[in-house]
């Protein structure tokens, strides 16, 4: 049940993170947003690490741990959270939806998907146009949208080089030292790039509240629920999160936010969820998880 309790995780508190990241960036500049998280985060990660007796990664699996936790986890999201100046919650949620097509992509030689697997890829594809056919009405600056694509490219061969060359270290351990190393980074750009906040108000109640839930959930149990599922399960299965988050996403946007919802967008839904339904029976036999 580990495994399922995992990608339960990741689905619902990443699903929630794009309506977080809103109400944050009311107050906080996408990359000071970004860096406050993964400071407080990484540091958590390591004490909880600490305390459990979790062993560290080996010196020479650090190099690629840094490089996947700052594609990953620093730039990844402080790119995401700019186009979210720009363009609705839900909509930055569908655009990353295909990450385990990348990913079935990205890892075709070494662990194939059956036919089925390519179908519920299929199916991804159409429930995700169909999300998107309400937005249709809305203009969307074709930048912030392409970028925001963008980063689920990049996040999907981090998460493979990370798979594939980081041999050691504990999950919160691990975790802790890309978000602190990533926190660092970021501090160390903020200055010169906008600051931590956009002005020299003071921080409303809910931008606060959304950032400990970006730090506590959306960072700590996320993140460590994810890089477990990298570990465990097919590359495409473990990223199949990516198209469950989109329906969570849209609907707090419709709910919170007044985004659009509308029949093509349920029609979307029903079709995401049997294409995860097929993914993850699919890629169950190849991986033989």
């Amino acid at each position: 049940m580990l495994p399922w309790l995992a990608f339960t995780a990741c689905c619902l508190i990443w699903g929630s993170t794009w309506m977080a990241h809103k109400w944050a960036l009311v107050d906080f500049t996408p990359l000071g947003l970004a860096s406050l998280r993964f400071l407080c985060a990484g540091v958590l990660c390591l004490m909880i690490a600490r305390v459990s007796g979790e062993r560290f990664v080996q010196r020479e699996h650090l190099p690629s741990l840094l490089l996947a936790g700052l594609i990953m986890v620093g730039a990844a999201n402080a790119l995401s959270a700019w186009t979210l100046l720009y363009i609705p919650s839900g909509v930055g949620a569908v655009l990353q939806a295909p990450i385990p097509v990348w990913m079935a992509l990205l890892t075709l030689r070494s662990e194939p998907l059956t036919p089925s697997g390519w179908l519920a890829v299929i199916l991804g594809f159409v429930g995700v146009t169909l999300v998107m056919w309400p937005q249709q009405s809305v203009s969307i600056p074709w930048f912030p949208a392409l970028l925001c694509a963008l980063v689920s490219v990049a996040w999907s061969w981090a998460s493979l080089l990370q798979r594939a060359r980081v041999r050691s270290g504990g999950l919160f351990a691990n975790a802790g030292v890309q978000m602190l190393f990533s926190g660092v980074v970021g501090s160390s750009l903020t200055p010169w790039l906008g600051g931590f906040t956009h002005g020299a108000g003071p921080i409303s109640a809910r931008s606060w509240s959304a950032l400990v839930y970006l730090i506590v959930a959306g960072s700590c149990i996320a993140f460590a629920s994810y890089l477990y599922l990298a570990r465990v399960w097919h590359p495409a299965r473990a990223g199949s999160f990516s198209y469950v988050t989109p329906m969570i996403a849209v609907l707090l946007g419709w709910a919170f936010g007044g985004e659009a919802l509308g029949a093509h967008l349920l029609a979307g839904m029903a079709v995401i969820l049997v294409a995860v339904a097929v993914l993850q029976w699919a890629a169950r036999r190849p991986a033989g998880a």
